[in-house]
């Protein structure tokens, strides 16, 4: 992805963090903490069962006798991209 690619799509994702905030104030100081901070408390607070349980669900909807493995290995994949740059 080049440099301008990666800045429109972080404009994107932030015009889409703004319209999902809430906020009327036109301003968009502070969202992306506001939002970091709320992300990490998710992931952190995160029930393992109830991730699993929906993963399920989703991949089950693609009628595979694999759901649940595929899903373990979806989770993995998640949450090693949350966490790149601290492991």
């Amino acid at each position: 992805m080049t440099s301008v690619e990666l800045d429109q799509q972080r404009a994107i994702f932030i015009e889409a963090l703004y319209q999902s905030s809430g906020r009327t104030c036109c301003t968009y100081t502070g969202l992306w903490q506001q939002f970091s901070l709320s992300v990490a408390a998710n992931v952190r607070d995160v029930d393992a069962d109830d991730l699993m349980a929906d993963c399920v669900r989703a991949i089950g909807g693609t009628e595979s006798a694999l759901a649940e493995k595929h899903a373990l290995a979806c989770i993995k994949v998640i949450r090693a991209k949350l966490l790149d740059g601290w492991e």
